[in-house]
């Protein structure tokens, strides 16, 4: 039970030091002459990096629609050649499979 307490403990004294925190920073942001300019500067910056963000969200649209574009391509073709195994392939196998039977028996018991 004291961990439990000392843990809400610890959460009050973060949230009363962010709520200090917090209120000192927009006192500084909206009434000291520095705060207005770097307030200024932090819009202007944001504004820069939403534009940089919309490009970029842009170009991974457009390399997004490519690689689409490609995978379908690839899709069609793969669908064009279909693979079927010949009846020879089939009997092959089947051999394969009677030799490994053979193999692992002894007078039509496992080995183990």
């Amino acid at each position: 039970m004291n961990d439990n307490n000392h843990g809400s403990e610890s959460f009050l004294t973060g949230l009363v030091l962010g709520v200090i925190l917090g209120a000192g920073l927009v006192y500084f942001l909206t009434s000291t002459e520095e705060g207005k300019r770097a307030k200024e500067k932090l819009t202007e910056k944001s504004e820069d990096l939403l534009g940089n963000l919309t490009d970029l969200v842009r170009e991974v649209e457009e390399r997004g629609e490519e690689f689409k574009k490609k995978a379908q391509e690839i899709q069609a073709e793969i669908e064009g050649k279909t693979v079927a195994p010949t009846l020879s392939q089939i009997e092959k196998l089947r051999e394969r499979g009677r030799r490994a039977i053979k193999f692992f028996t002894r007078n039509g018991r496992p080995l183990a």
